[in-house]
């Protein structure tokens, strides 16, 4: 079975995105809590009565919860039940003015390279493991969120959400997946959605994190370059002098500081 693994995140990596493949990166793939918790239950091994992802997502989030609640139990995954309708997805507006920018003005994309005022950004692909450092797939390797202030005004949250993304790319670039990132305004719907169930924000993107990791150690990747496609600049923020990242929709384009 582990070697009809590998081939199947290679090509969805790449590019694809049947829905038939969808279990298999499936981490990769969830921007729920709900997806997630279904992520983790098909990596214990108790999927086998569950649809596939897609079929999943298509369903509203009682009727997930339900279908998750069983096999959850069966293994000990705590599960949060809806309590309220489903937050919203932000708009691109919200998300953006999280964002910062280095110099200001408009980003110039020329291909790979992405210019944004003075500073000059490279896109980057995911790595094979033999690119990575001895131990970074190891269980001491957290993602390390930062914690979350008891209690936040609108501009500290903003503040906070800026820098637990900075932590979470600068996380995914050093496990070899900052080609299959979270857009910031996907990371940012992940935040509502687990916090207004009271959850562990922190936690939460361990567990995460823990399961990619695994995953990454057990299955290759491609190391082809994203396509960036019909992506225009409009979509591109700097989000420090070493990170930019390119919101293109159905995929985040992450772009690291050229020497």
């Amino acid at each position: 079975m582990k070697r009809l693994l590998k081939p199947v995140l290679w090509l969805w990596l790449a590019g694809a995105s049947l829905p038939g493949w969808a279990d298999e990166a499936c981490l990769l793939l969830a921007e729920t809590y709900y997806e997630q918790i279904f992520c983790e239950l098909k990596a214990l091994g108790q999927g086998g009565k569950l649809p596939a992802f897609y079929d999943f997502r298509r369903n509203d989030e009682m009727t997930q919860a339900l279908l998750l609640k069983r096999p959850a139990a069966k293994v000990g995954v705590g599960l949060a039940m809806p309590v309220r309708q489903k937050t919203e997805m932000p708009a691109p507006q919200k998300a953006e003015q999280f964002m910062s920018t280095v110099q200001g003005g408009a980003c110039l994309l020329e291909g790979i390279s992405l210019h944004c005022g003075d500073s000059h950004y490279r896109l980057v692909a995911n790595k094979g493991n033999d690119q990575l450092p001895p131990g970074v797939l190891g269980d001491a390797n957290r993602m390390g969120i930062p914690d979350l202030p008891s209690r936040m005004n609108g501009g500290q949250q903003l503040d906070y959400l800026r820098l637990s993304y900075r932590q979470y790319l600068s996380k995914m670039l050093e496990i070899g997946l900052g080609g299959s990132t979270f857009s910031f305004r996907k990371f940012v719907y992940l935040y509502e959605d687990v916090t207004s169930r009271g959850l562990d924000f922190r936690q939460r993107f361990e567990t995460m994190f823990g399961f990619l990791k695994k995953d990454k150690r057990n299955m290759s990747v491609s190391e082809r370059l994203p396509d960036i496609g019909n992506l225009k600049a409009a979509s591109c923020e700097p989000l420090d002098e070493r990170l930019a990242v390119c919101d293109g929709g159905y995929k985040n384009l992450v772009f690291i500081a050229a020497d």
